[in-house]
């Protein structure tokens, strides 16, 4: 707490009203346009406006108690889009057509030097994670930090430390935690409703292999090398950096397996708390591109085993399974979630009535849409000075679950993790696999 500034002490205390308040600020407390004044909102720094970037600024739009100062960005293209929505959203909150409160940054350090930014919302590639986020903490920033949550098992655990001794707080963007649905499904299973539960399946979208395509020079306004950061500097091609063949490179993301498969393995975890604290055997087999420039799994069907407890079966749709989600089975029932649907057998079980003995997860603020109600979650956090639905060591815990998947598949042979201690048992090679060498400065 030493690193809490003296911005975010009077941001915690002047409103404190507020922190047992469902997800809106009280009319009261807002000014005459409609917003806090000044001294009272959350602002924020934006890395990254691409795909999930320009995402989460749309989710914030709903919510009164916020202030988007700054937008760091390798793509000045980007960039400008996103400071022409973010002016927009302002100017038709405030009522004045001119709003300019926002600026561009190529640098996102020069973003962490401002002292008037509270917080950074972390939605830069997978590869720039560990590094990035550990210099926000560092700052003294409150951090949304996007899933997964770095790119090797390694960062992730630096990263969990560094948040505990610069108090800060951390929101992983894994926002189905947010959503109702997802929360039942999981009180279900850690109340006993389902009876012992002895199978968790978890089911994720498939990879997508891309082909190579010729290399060219980056386009204008694009800084090639600080969008590859900690990664190895390649000669730059149109491909490789959009959405989603970014995703299927191992330099720059895990894959499916980690990057879509965090979601639900996360779901799997907040059910099943012994998944992301006890040991396990992992086993399985997957399917990689025949050539092109990806190289992670498109296809995977693994199986973690717990001593005395679950088995989880973790698989792509199209392996054995045909949608993805989350299916917690019991010997008494079962309950399935994802995005679209919750489904149980019996179906009496979504009409449960808790008992006060029960436990009972952490509720975000409901507003009708996950991802709004992940960052009212968020901000709530900010002004309590306490953990979000998704604090960061179960971001790390499910992150690693997939990381662990993909580690077991490469090496092609059956591998036991220890989880306190954040390495595989005996296996030197997997072990080495926990991390990569940082391209310099960019190292955490």
């Amino acid at each position: 707490m030493n690193h809490f500034s003296r911005r975010r002490f009077f941001l915690a205390g002047s409103l404190t009203g507020l922190v047992a308040a469902p997800w809106f600020v009280p009319s009261t407390a807002l000014g005459k346009d409609g917003t806090l004044p000044a001294s009272e909102r959350i602002t924020i720094g934006v890395f990254g406006v691409g795909n999930r970037g320009s995402h989460s600024i749309a989710a914030m739009q709903p919510l009164p108690d916020h202030q988007i100062l700054a937008i760091a960005e390798a793509r000045r293209d980007r960039a400008e889009r996103a400071l022409g929505v973010v002016n927009a959203m302002y100017a038709d909150r405030t009522g004045t057509s001119d709003y300019k409160a926002c600026e561009i940054y190529a640098d996102f350090r020069d973003v962490l030097a401002r002292d008037d930014i509270d917080v950074i919302w972390g939605t830069a590639p997978d590869h720039w994670h560990g590094p990035m986020f550990s210099r926000i903490i560092k700052a003294g920033k409150d951090l949304y930090g996007e899933k997964s949550l770095t790119r090797y098992i390694s960062q992730g655990v630096e990263l969990c430390k560094l948040v505990r001794q610069y108090g800060c707080v951390f929101q992983t963007g894994t926002q189905q935690r947010s959503d109702p649905r997802f929360r039942l499904a999981c009180e279900l299973a850690r109340n006993g409703y389902l009876g012992n539960v002895y199978t968790i399946e978890v089911i994720s979208p498939a990879g997508q292999a891309y082909p190579v395509v010729p290399p060219c020079d980056p386009p204008e306004g694009f800084d090639w090398d600080m969008w590859t950061g900690p990664a190895p500097l390649f000669p730059f091609d149109k491909q490789r950096v959009e959405w989603l063949a970014m995703y299927m490179i191992s330099y720059y993301c895990v894959g499916f397996v980690t990057n879509w498969g965090v979601h639900h393995l996360d779901i799997a975890g907040w059910g099943i708390p012994d998944l992301f604290g006890k040991p396990f055997e992992i086993e399985g087999t997957g399917t990689m591109p025949d050539g092109g420039m990806t190289d992670t799994w498109i296809h995977w069907n693994a199986t973690l085993r717990y001593e005395n407890g679950p088995t989880v079966d973790y698989c792509s749709v199209g392996e054995r399974q045909p949608r993805d989600g989350c299916r917690f089975i019991g010997d008494e029932g079962k309950v399935f979630v994802n995005r679209q649907v919750l489904e149980a057998e019996p179906k009496s079980l979504l009409d449960v009535k808790f008992k006060d003995s029960d436990v009972r997860l952490h509720a975000s603020p409901w507003s009708g849409d996950p991802y709004t109600a992940h960052t009212a979650d968020f901000f709530r956090s900010i002004r309590s000075r306490r953990n979000p639905v998704s604090p960061v060591e179960e971001g790390h815990a499910a992150t690693t679950l997939g990381n662990v998947t993909d580690i077991a598949l490469r090496l092609g042979r059956k591998l036991k993790w220890l989880p306190s201690e954040n390495r595989f048992d005996g296996d030197e090679q997997a072990n080495q696999m926990l991390s990569r060498a940082e391209r310099s400065p960019w190292t955490m």
